[in-house]
């Protein structure tokens, strides 16, 4: 039996979402294959097993006290800090454990929404348009006064966090200074964006049998015309998710499918990612941004427009585990 080490929590604004997913992730693991080592990272980063620190040693063996446990692989279950951050992968790239999703050059990227922009672009994918700011400067500040001048209302984002952590509407020029001081406290990297007018659309994309998958749109419907980290998470959320977008036409869906095909290659996506687009008033279609560990929360969209292809989430895991268990000496 191989042992699975499935790391989640992390310190970081979505710990306890972290935690969620995990749970999910280990409820669809063939326990007749595999042993699953569940981890808690606190906040304060110590390691803890069964209530009880340990570490990961350069034998790719979970210490604690009294015993070691062999790992044959990892599942950095984290969103946001330290796994679509690239910091956990760079530690099992070091040790040589094979492990679940994207490489560290590739979580480094798609985290950072303005070098996922950068990216993008070259490669001819639309993003929403956008400037990146350096500082709080009055220079920087004008700059961004023009921007706002130019669209009206925007968005200003601290490029490296998630779940709408750092993000905030603007409608009014007064407000302008303090979200970008705000954002610079969360990211040393800040973009404003346009408001996009129109439908939030979502599409998992995956690899499944030595094959990339994209699936077909889902919606986020949010009253507030702004998804933020409380309206994704909390229990009275007015907002409504639809794994299947309905009267999306064939035109937009094959431009999504192609641009998700771009993305994913172009970033070098693994395993799974979830790619979130809007469908403008202008019927234009625009990359958001990428998430390379999506949640497996009872909201979350990434597991529910998987099994929508046919392919159950447990073979779909089960799959990637062993054929990375195979590869672990």
């Amino acid at each position: 039996m191989k042992n699975i080490l499935l790391l989640s929590g992390g310190g970081g604004s979505e710990h306890e979402i972290s935690l969620i997913s995990s749970k999910y992730i280990a409820s669809k693991i063939d326990k007749n294959l595999f042993r699953v080592i569940n981890i808690e990272v606190s906040k304060d980063f110590n390691w803890l097993y069964e209530g009880s620190r340990c570490e990961l040693n350069f034998n790719k063996e979970i210490v604690t006290e009294d015993q070691k446990i062999q790992i044959h692989c990892a599942i950095p279950c984290f969103h946001g800090h330290p796994g679509e951050t690239g910091d956990i992968q760079s530690l099992f790239e070091l040790i040589k454990l094979p492990y679940f999703g994207c490489s560290p050059e590739t979580s480094v990227l798609c985290f950072n929404k303005l070098a996922t922009k950068l990216v993008l672009e070259m490669y001819g994918v639309k993003t929403t348009p956008f400037i990146s700011i350096n500082n709080t400067s009055e220079i920087e500040l004008l700059r961004a006064e023009t921007f706002f001048d130019q669209h009206k209302v925007i968005y200003v984002k601290a490029t490296n966090q998630g779940s709408s952590v750092g993000c905030y509407k603007i409608s009014k020029v007064e407000e302008l200074r303090e979200a970008v001081e705000a954002a610079f406290k969360f990211s040393p990297f800040v973009i404003l964006e346009k408001e996009i007018k129109g439908r939030e659309l979502e599409v998992a994309v995956f690899e499944y049998n030595n094959k990339m998958m994209v699936t077909s749109p889902g919606e986020i419907i949010c009253p507030d015309d702004f998804y933020t980290y409380e309206e994704k998470y909390n229990k009275n959320s007015k907002t409504i998710t639809k794994t299947i977008a309905p009267n999306i036409s064939e035109s937009d869906l094959t431009t999504i499918k192609k641009q998700s095909e771009i993305a994913f290659q172009a970033l070098k996506l693994r395993h799974l990612s979830r790619i979130d687009f809007f469908l403008s008033e202008d019927n234009e279609v625009l990359i958001n941004e990428i998430n390379t560990f999506p949640g497996h929360t009872q909201i979350s969209m990434f597991p529910s427009m998987l099994e929508n292809t046919g392919i159950k989430y447990s073979d779909f895991i089960n799959s990637h585990l062993k054929a990375l268990s195979k590869t672990s000496v």
